[in-house]
């Protein structure tokens, strides 16, 4: 993976905010409730249109029979509530199956609904006691049957929201119960231990009927959830497959570069061998020359040998304390003849930072950006440092190259994606495009960030967060740093 570079000064980046471990959880089962809370709510207004066609259909057979018992204007003004309450709650159930209902506002809109239920329970409740105060035996019965069949018929429209169909419920029986209570006799004591005994046995088939409800709502969810997972899935394999189809191109044309060049390199020796006229100076460079291409090509392989690792869980992060000042000292080192041989200058800030890490996944890491700014960066030069912050430290690369444009600064991190504008490097040594790819895979594999800013024309800079050994381990020096 290739890319350009970074400002000639390098200056602090802000420290982005970070959110307790236990605050996603915590998001994911409050999203879940509410997901589950708007479903019930949106069954619940469904569900309701049985009661409500219930509601317009049986008044008049009821105001009929009770037309004898009830004076005409009450039974009148009774139907007249009946219908304008339920008109409303028809209106109400449109306007919620309309719109889009934000979660904050379910709970109104539930509430809402409960009310009004409540309000048409207690209608047909004045309807029971209006029965039993006729003194008529064939009413009373009559009044009974009325109420068992409203009460039980809103069980399944009412359950997705059981306080609903409790007070409901409630407001239906309880008139006529305390009205057959208040007679004492014994038919009245039957009737009021009945509507009792209804009143508990709907309370039951209520809750039996909510949970079967929720259950259901939750095997949706997790049935959309299963979807989108296989969907996601699906998506990898074929990016996977795409990305196989790139592999093969690009290690088919990277690795028969330096194959080639081998071997044309080969053919150049044995033919000045076979004519005698092969002298030391013509060895040693055509021997420098395949040293070159054999360290492009081993680069090549190392990325890949990385990438198939990681891909086949093969790595394993084994982490002990580790001084990033030999660290440092060492990249410095081995990469200071390449960016003389660049003619760019290698600066490298002492460090006593210390982390428990893995040194050799952490070599890898800043080898390959390393190698990428140097490799990218045309004049001027390239510096490594560290800074302390607080619960971690920052490492960083800078370069002063082309710099990246803000819409290839994520793609850069992708595999096969090369950085354009290498005028110093090799086709060998730009490699497979994978350098980027393996540092975000294996700072992800660290528990690091790997971030880039970079300004086109200005140069870029790799910066990875690792977290500190200890607040002690940071030099007085550079306490000011932190955060």
């Amino acid at each position: 993976m290739t890319s350009s570079a970074a400002s000639a000064a390098p200056s602090p980046a802000p420290d982005s905010p970070r959110s307790s471990p236990g605050q996603a959880p915590l998001r994911s089962l409050a999203t879940e409730a509410a997901s589950t809370a708007a479903a019930l709510a949106g069954l619940l207004y469904r569900q309701s249109y049985g009661v409500l066609f219930a509601n317009f259909a049986v008044v008049i057979p009821v105001a009929y029979v009770m037309r004898a018992s009830v004076p005409g204007w009450l039974l009148l003004a009774w139907a007249g509530a009946i219908y304008v309450l339920t008109a409303l709650r028809v209106v109400v159930n449109r306007g919620f199956l309309r719109r889009q209902v934000p979660p904050e506002a379910i709970g109104r809109w539930v509430g809402g609904f409960s009310v009004l239920s409540w309000l048409s329970g207690f209608l047909w409740g004045l309807a029971g006691l209006a029965a039993v105060l006729s003194q008529d035996g064939m009413m009373l019965a009559f009044g009974c049957v009325m109420l068992a069949g409203m009460c039980s018929g809103a069980v399944p429209s009412l359950s997705a929201y059981p306080p609903a169909y409790a007070g409901s419920a409630l407001a239906m029986l309880a008139p006529f119960t305390v009205a057959c209570l208040a007679a004492g006799d014994g038919t009245h004591l039957v009737y009021a231990a009945f509507a009792v005994c209804l009143f508990g046995v709907n309370l039951y088939f209520s809750a039996i009927t909510y949970r079967s409800l929720k259950t259901t709502v939750a095997l949706r969810f997790e049935n959309v959830a299963l979807i989108c997972n296989l969907e996601r899935e699906r998506d990898r394999a074929a990016a996977a497959d795409r990305a196989k189809t790139r592999f093969l191109a690009a290690a088919g044309h990277d690795l028969r570069q330096p194959v080639h060049a081998l071997g044309l390199f080969t053919d150049i020796l044995a033919s000045r061998a076979e004519q005698g006229h092969v002298s030391p100076q013509d060895t040693l460079h055509v021997a420098r020359r395949q040293q070159t291409v054999l360290e492009g090509l081993n680069r090549l392989l190392d990325g890949l040998l990385d990438v198939s690792r990681m891909d086949a869980h093969l790595l394993r992060v084994e982490r002990h304390r580790v001084r990033l000042d030999d660290l440092f000292e060492s990249l410095r080192q081995d990469y200071e003849p390449q960016a003389l041989a660049h003619g760019l200058r290698l600066t490298v800030l002492p460090t006593a930072i210390e982390l428990d890490t893995d040194p050799a996944l952490l070599r890898r890491i800043l080898d390959n950006l390393l190698g990428n700014a140097l490799s990218y960066t045309p004049r001027g030069r390239v510096l490594l440092c560290a800074r302390p912050r607080r619960g971690g430290a920052l490492i960083q690369v800078w370069d002063t190259g082309a710099g990246i444009a803000p819409e290839a600064q994520e793609t850069v991190f992708a595999e096969f994606t090369r950085g354009a504008g290498a005028p110093d490097a090799p086709p060998s040594g730009q490699g497979l495009g994978l350098g980027l790819a393996i540092v975000r895979r294996l700072s992800g594999l660290l528990g690091y960030e790997a971030t880039l800013r970079s300004r086109p024309g200005r140069g870029s800079v790799f910066s990875i967060r690792a977290p500190a050994a200890l607040d002690a381990d940071i030099p007085a020096g550079h306490a000011a740093d932190k955060k």
